[in-house]
């Protein structure tokens, strides 16, 4: 084996060849490149042995200064036998370069863990004082996906410390010990090398998932396109300059950042000099100049409220005041709850104006809109929040409703959550059905009721079916006016003029918020995983698939009822004829009230009801094999029921007499308990009401996890675990077979997959 001269900018070896040989540098130096980290290897060492357990290549390989090397033919560690019969000397030298080799790998990786680990613990601690500083001075937070998901990292092979002391350990040894270790004992050499190599092939693999982690999260922080914390916490100073609050803390907040992301190491110091001279170039004390003015001038605006309300819904003068007195009437009232007939007189009286208003100023804004016109401020806080007399609100809680105002499609819209404006423009656009009123009447319903009464002829009958705007004032009569007073949670007093008295707390803090709603839904959903899963069916007649089952996720409609309440409730537990049409829960869009707590309410009633539709004239069955049965079984007979303690029964007694003998009440009562304190291993329910719950609402992988050894829950988790693997393995095989046969599997059907594995 002679030595080879290399000059300086050669490449020795490409990434991704075939291994072929190794080479052992006598002199000079070979840059090795992998994922972008380089390490320099000198004389004594050998290119290529990290890869030595490899097929291919994993690193290039540059001479960074003219080098000497000897090319040794290798495949596989079966040939160092070879090299080391050819040529004993290398023995030494190939041990001692396997584990120099390694802890310099182990260093690159040491620093880049440090950097990871670093990193992950300063977004979650900044992240946690930004909300902070955000609730300090009432604003909502920013929404940073990428932030609010990052986890810390999880490697899998990661180097564990008696791995690092091993190999420091090796480095350590004396040149004339290693010697006389090994000798000429090529196995121990062999082992040595292997060892070294597998660490370092699994160190290299770290630290390429920890680069891409990097490249993931990095710009949670600081990135080109401002969707960054960076903004965010510049957004809060801006917000917190123009309401007069102490900036202080969120200066140190600011300083606090630049000061990590210049010395991480991590980002492009020009892109970090650009955005921190933005900042720092602001001039925060001419923005809130700014904001005040135009905070006077809303005022001014504010203070004609009532009458710029009328004006728009071109009510003319002469009703406008009459409307404006009998309001005026209504708000002098000294107790605006009372009962007596000249406080319910006046308070009718106001509930009607209202509404009427409502209804007039609604149309009268999709013309407005249809004709390219934008709302004022005024006009959408009375259509959205119930906003209609500034008086009766006062300057302070004004002020904040328009902020909210400004920032209502980001705070409270989405897919399926609807401020009633939005809700109602969906139902004249025919994107959403009418909802049924309080007789259970859908819009079909209603308009047949209509012909038997003779209010509208047969002829008349396909025109309203087809009438948008009398779907909308169906809407409005029944379902907004019922809904707004039941979710007020003053069944008999309830006015929908808003007052300041209504409010409890900040508006900011009592809104009812997307992100709030989600967090409420998801805590929920972590338990009873299967709460909003529907069946659907998949066909594919060439691959002869007919009309297969899968698990869906149908989430329900949440409409926001323009009042200060502490109810909410589960309107319908589907959309219209279909099951696997969205749910309609209804909440006020402002409460003081335990969010989580009326979600759980709601998605007890929402299982009781979806039940009963599903079952449809079965659903209190014995025979069929249903939640609903079970438990109507349960309730009806719990006084025959063995398995009950005379105490208990005596409980189910008192469940049903507080719940007006109302079952889908007093389930609903259970089911919270389940999601409360069962779900936490915390024992609550009698057994008959565990069983039905978990066989029913059982729980997700990580809360069975949590009772699996529990005698109580272990048989039934059981079942329900081999039966969605038998589900899994079936749809697995129709998929297989759709696909083989060059068909289409839509996503939402592989979806289903991943359901059943929950």
């Amino acid at each position: 084996m002679e030595p080879i001269t290399i000059e300086k900018g050669k490449k020795l070896i490409n990434e991704g060849d075939a291994i072929d040989s190794l080479y052992v540098i006598l002199k000079g130096t070979i840059k090795q490149d992998w994922k972008g980290k380089q390490l320099l290897l000198g004389p004594g060492t050998v290119a290529g042995l990290s890869d030595a357990l490899n097929h291919k290549y994993e690193a290039d390989y540059t001479v960074e200064e003219d080098a000497s090397v000897i090319k040794c033919p290798y495949k596989s560690m079966d040939d160092f036998d070879g090299i080391f019969k050819a040529q004993p000397v290398y023995i030494f030298g190939f041990a001692k370069g396997a584990f120099r080799q390694c802890r310099d790998v182990f260093k690159i990786y040491d620093e880049l863990k440090k950097k990871v680990d670093d990193f992950s613990d300063y977004c979650r601690g900044i992240h946690g004082e930004y909300r902070k500083q955000c609730r300090a001075v009432g604003m909502t937070p920013v929404e940073i996906p990428m932030l609010e998901e990052m986890e810390p990292i999880e490697l899998k092979g990661e180097i564990l410390k008696w791995e690092h002391d091993y190999i420091d350990s090796l480095n350590s040894v004396d040149n004339k010990e290693i010697e006389s270790i090994y000798g000429k004992r090529t196995e121990i050499v062999n082992g040595v090398i292997g060892i070294s190599c597998g660490y370092m092939k699994r160190a290299i693999e770290c630290a390429e998932t920890m680069g891409f982690y990097l490249d993931e999260f990095t710009p949670v922080l600081l990135s080109s396109d401002k969707n960054d914390l960076f903004d965010a916490i510049f957004k809060l100073r801006v917000y917190a300059a123009e309401r007069g609050a102490d900036q202080a803390n969120i200066i140190k907040l600011m300083k606090m950042l630049y000061k990590f992301l210049s010395s991480s190491g991590l980002y492009d110091k020009a892109l970090i000099k650009d955005r921190w001279a933005e900042y720092d170039g602001h001039d925060f004390a001419a923005t809130a100049a700014a904001f005040d003015e135009a905070k006077m001038q809303k005022q001014a605006e504010f203070t004609q409220t009532f009458e710029h309300i009328c004006e728009f819904a071109e009510i003319d003068e002469d009703k406008t005041e009459e409307y404006k007195e009998q309001i005026a009437e209504y708000l002098a009232l000294s107790d605006r709850e009372g009962k007596d007939d000249y406080e319910r007189k006046v308070r009718k009286k106001a509930v009607d104006i209202f509404y009427e208003m409502y209804q007039k100023t609604f149309f009268r804004a999709l013309e407005f809109e249809a004709y390219g016109g934008e709302l004022d401020t005024i006009i959408q806080m009375f259509l959205n929040f119930g906003y209609i007399e500034y008086d009766a609100i006062g300057d302070e809680i004004t002020n904040e409703l328009a902020d909210i105002m400004d920032r209502l499609s980001s705070l409270c819209e989405s897919d399926h959550l609807f401020t009633i404006y939005k809700w109602l423009r969906a139902v004249y656009a025919g994107d959403r059905e009418p909802s049924r009123n309080e007789l259970d009447l859908d819009y079909r319903g209603f308009v047949l009721e209509e012909r038997k009464s003779g209010n509208i002829t047969e002829a008349d009958m396909p025109k309203w079916m087809a009438d948008q705007e009398q779907k909308v004032k169906f809407e409005m009569n029944n379902f907004f006016v019922s809904a707004n007073r039941t979710t007020s949670g003053k069944m008999t007093s309830f006015c929908p003029v808003l007052t300041k008295e209504d409010f409890g707390m900040e508006p900011m803090r009592m809104l009812v918020t997307n992100a709030k709603l989600v967090e409420a839904m998801e805590k929920i959903e972590s338990i009873d995983y299967q709460i909003f899963l529907r069946e659907g069916f998949f066909t594919d007649m060439d691959a002869n698939v007919k009309s297969e089952p899968y698990l869906k996720r149908v989430q329900p409609d949440i409409i926001l009822l323009p009042n200060c309440g502490m109810r909410a409730m589960m309107w319908q537990e589907c959309g219209g004829i279909k099951v696997d049409s969205p749910g309609r829960f209804v909440f006020p869009m402002f409460t003081f009230d335990d969010l989580d707590k009326m979600m759980i309410y709601c998605c007890g009633a929402f299982r009781w009801e979806i039940c009963r539709k599903e079952q449809g004239s079965r659903w209190n069955d014995i025979g069929s094999d249903c939640l609903t049965s079970d438990f109507y079984d349960y309730f009806t007979f719990y006084r025959k029921n063995k398995e009950l303690s005379a105490e208990n029964k005596e409980k189910v007694k008192t469940l049903l007499k507080s719940s007006r003998n109302n079952m889908r009440e007093a389930f609903t009562k259970q089911y919270t308990i389940w999601i409360n304190f069962e779900a936490q291993g915390s024992i609550r329910l009698n057994k008959p009401e565990r069983n039905i719950l978990n066989k029913h609402c059982t729980f997700s992988k990580a809360y069975r996890a949590k009772v699996a050894n529990h005698p109580m829950y272990e048989q039934l988790i059981s079942r329900h675990e081999i039966k969605c693997s038998q589900a899994l393995n079936h749809l697995k095989t129709i998929i297989d077979k759709v696909e083989k046969n060059e068909g289409t599997v839509p996503d939402e059907v592989k979806q289903g997959m991943e359901y059943l594995k929950m």
